[in-house]
């Protein structure tokens, strides 16, 4: 919903210092006491990448649990490296490997005429490292930003958040006013106070999920 403006408007600050980053705590936990938490901030995320690929709703469900597997045995092993290895583009080779070796197995005994595993697979297989990074970027955008209006939203009027919603549409202020009955001036002080908010939570959920 929100990719075209996160786009536009984008002034996240990646960190350094990632001490109190949901994956730092995780990976230096001794338990699964994080784990749960990591579950539910990226499962979201994996699923819209796993989606990019081609893959139908149903399958998504099963190699979403895939991948989560893949990741509780090999998060370990992960070195956050801001200018070389971020880790949603480290996750989204982990996403790309597990969904080809999933449709391969398929297409080597598909029985079914209404899915072409092989072509599918095909298609997989020539995803290079730029087009993972792209990908990695892309679906970043547009989950931190609909994860940070769901977490905001509530804060405002449900009519702020029908102006703000709008918006994304529509950017003539007075079009906006006599569509909702306000005067210009209260659309762009709507549209201001949730963009600030919006652009905030975006950064936090962006340090905190140590993407």
């Amino acid at each position: 919903m929100f990719l075209n403006f996160i786009g536009t408007k984008n002034r996240m600050k990646e960190s350094n210092n990632t001490r109190h980053t949901l994956l730092h705590k995780l990976q230096h936990s001794e338990g699964d006491e994080y784990w749960e938490e990591f579950v539910n901030s990226y499962e979201g995320y994996i699923y819209l990448v796993i989606r990019n690929m081609g893959i139908n709703p149903s399958t998504c469900e099963d190699l979403l649990q895939d991948v989560l597997l893949k990741l509780w045995k090999s998060l370990s092993d992960f070195k956050y490296e801001r200018e070389k290895c971020r880790f949603r583009t480290w996750l989204c080779v982990i996403i790309r490997n597990t969904v080809y070796n999933y449709v391969q197995s398929k297409a080597a005994r598909n029985k079914q005429q209404d899915v072409n595993f092989e072509q599918v697979a095909e298609s997989i297989k020539l995803i290079t490292q730029p087009e993972i990074d792209k990908i990695a970027e892309v679906e970043w955008k547009s989950f931190l930003s609909n994860k940070a209006w769901e977490s905001i939203k509530d804060d405002f009027s449900p009519k702020a958040v029908q102006v703000f919603e709008a918006s994304l549409d529509e950017d003539d202020n007075k079009v906006l006013s006599e569509k909702f009955g306000i005067t210009p001036n209260v659309v762009r002080v709507y549209k201001s106070r949730i963009r600030n908010v919006l652009l905030k939570e975006i950064t936090r959920l962006n340090f905190e999920l140590g993407g």
